[in-house]
């Protein structure tokens, strides 16, 4: 896990090599124990800063050189390099290192850009071949690892956070349409085009993708290298599926817990973190466990912490986030996230990462990812329920309400998406170009000032629902959250639940597997029944990751700071005396004006 960084001269074959030195300091928190700059004298510079995980040793330090052909800087880890170097030395490849980002150049000098299909792991990297003159970018199937760039003033750039940029005097301008979505969608991500970030003229390179790019070539072309089928082709019983499942996640989660320095979890109480702490106290005891606890809230999920470390015997460790500390470390904690985020439980994340370590835990095992890939989420029923006949849903409405007392109320409008999906399709459409709703808490002069997309999107059934959670909206921002925490801290996240290898057999299942008998992620609970507490596997009651937020809101500190902040977004007419989210205003305000 590092911070890599990038600039090629366009038009120029020397550049400036003290602004690779500048873009790399900026991303010192993402490697404290190495950094590295390299340049050739076709105007390319590569900038690295290491937190050393794997192969501590000097040698692995980068930019690494490999036959002599090769300049990489990489941020991530490939979790089968052990695997895929004995692959490689039966090609006659030679290793000199134990790392795996030597495997990684030795994978691209065999297979070219197929080498991506054989990484088990999350990784952005940019990779130089001498011989080609050509740059080869990519970033992993999910998006855990983050990759920016921008072309600015005849230079192209790209760093894993977008502070590098704005170091060496790339412009820092927000889009009005993406200020728009955030403060009335609640979306801090362009569900139209996922390459685009917060800021104009900064891009992404989306999860899953890669590209090539010459010296005097000016625009990226993303090309994808893999995508979930959902289309059901599997003949497995749900017994015999559950045994598969539990087979890929353990082997998942042993090949997360390889490394040189001290691994531990993150704990909600929740089913998933729990699941992950369980099978690593199964694979190597005692390991220590961090949660976020909130004194005199209903939020607080202490009870179910303490049901998991008595049960898997981990060192557990808490942290208590409270509103002093988040007004206190607002900035910081604003400085590291760059782009727009929606709740206080981004805070009580960051305080875990930093009591991890404070511990020396420096990699974490999490739970992220389990939701959006076994249909964890409520709303996930409905588009499983139109999926079946009318004696079907019966059934399912039946066990719902039996085994997690949820009752399924389709709206007159959910009938129709689900029952008339091309019908709605174009409604949605039609009512976004002729009826366009206006929002009396937006200042009309800020509405006029763009052209608004249609940001939601109807999806039929449950596997493009999934999908659409794992690569469009949900799942990439909730990457984003935790790399900026965790790499604020030198810290090192790896989620077992994002093999690739789990996702597409997951994607080959019924429907129906995903709730046998009426419980979400049934799956799942029947894989890990036996290794955690009933009380945890069959817990009916679903809460995610939540601070208080409203709890927060009632400081007076906070207040006093809202009343200022939406004072200054009104005189810049953005929004209107009507606008009161709390920490919307705050947080727009902040990044906007101040960080």
């Amino acid at each position: 896990m590092c911070g890599i960084a990038g600039i090629w001269w366009v038009d120029k074959t020397n550049g400036n090599p003290s602004l690779i030195k500048e873009m790399t300091d900026a991303l010192l928190h993402r490697g404290p124990d190495a950094e590295g700059q390299w340049h050739n004298d076709n105007g390319l510079f590569l900038g690295h800063r290491r937190l050393a995980i794997i192969d501590l040793d000097a040698r692995a330090n980068q930019p690494f050189h490999f036959m002599a052909r090769y300049a990489i800087t990489y941020n991530g880890e490939i979790y089968n390099f052990i695997e895929l170097k004995v692959v490689l030395e039966g090609f006659g490849y030679a290793f000199y290192t134990t790392s795996d980002v030597e495997v990684i150049c030795a994978a691209y000098h065999k297979w070219g850009v197929a080498c991506l299909s054989q990484f088990d792991g999350m990784f952005a990297f940019a990779l130089y071949d001498k011989e080609e003159e050509t740059l080869f970018c990519a970033r992993d199937r999910f998006g855990e690892k983050p990759f920016y760039y921008t072309f600015f003033d005849g230079v192209f750039y790209f760093a894993s956070e977008m502070k590098a940029f704005w170091k060496v005097g790339v412009p820092k301008e927000a889009r009005n349409e993406m200020i728009y979505n955030y403060l009335v969608h609640d979306l801090v991500e362009d569900v139209n085009d996922a390459k685009n970030t917060f800021f104009r003229n900064i891009y992404k390179l989306k999860s899953s993708h890669y590209f090539l790019i010459k010296k005097e070539e000016r625009e990226i072309k993303q090309i994808c290298y893999y995508k979930l089928d959902t289309n059901t082709s599997s003949i497995h019983s749900f017994e015999e599926a559950v045994e598969q499942f539990s087979a890929l996640l353990y082997q998942s989660v042993e090949r997360r817990m390889r490394s040189d320095v001290r691994v531990g979890s993150t704990l909600s109480g929740g089913l998933d973190s729990s699941t992950v702490t369980a099978i690593m106290s199964r694979i190597k005891p005692e390991n220590p466990s961090f949660s976020a606890r909130f004194k005199d809230c209903d939020k607080d999920e202490g009870k179910f912490i303490d049901m998991v470390t008595a049960h898997c015997s981990t060192t557990q460790y808490n942290v208590y986030p409270n509103a002093d500390g988040l007004i206190k470390e607002m900035n910081k904690l604003i400085f590291h996230q760059e782009e727009p985020f929606q709740t206080g439980s981004i805070y009580a994340q960051y305080k875990v990462y930093e009591l991890a370590k404070s511990n020396d835990a420096i990699v974490l095992l999490d739970g992220q990812g389990a939701d959006e890939l076994l249909a964890g989420y409520f709303n996930y029923l409905l588009p499983y329920y139109f999926e079946l006949d009318r004696p079907e849903q019966r059934t399912l409405q039946a066990v719902l309400l039996s085994n997690q007392s949820i009752t399924l109320k389709p709206s007159w409008k959910e009938k129709m998406q689900f029952e008339f999906p091309r019908l709605f399709d174009i409604s949605l459409r039609l009512k976004h170009l002729i009826t366009h709703e206006k929002h009396k808490t937006i200042h009309p002069d800020f509405e006029r000032a763009f052209a608004r997309l249609n940001t939601f999107k109807a999806y039929h059934n449950l596997k493009e629902t999934l999908l659409h959670s794992l690569t469009t909206q949900g799942l990439e921002k909730l990457l984003r959250f935790s790399d900026k925490n965790a790499m604020a801290h030198s810290v090192e996240v790896r989620l077992p639940f994002l093999s690739h290898h789990l996702a597409d057999f997951l994607f080959t299942l019924p429907s129906a597997y995903f709730f046998n008998a009426g419980w979400t992620k049934s799956i799942l609970r029947h894989a890990i029944q036996g290794n955690l507490p009933k009380g945890i596997v069959w817990r009916k009651d679903k809460v995610g990751f939540e601070a208080p937020d409203e709890q927060w809101h009632l400081s007076p500190t906070v207040i006093e700071m809202k009343n200022d902040y939406k004072t200054r977004l009104i005189n810049d007419k953005i929004i209107t005396p009507a606008y009161n989210e709390t920490w919307k205003i705050i947080n727009l305000t902040k990044i906007l004006y101040e960080i």
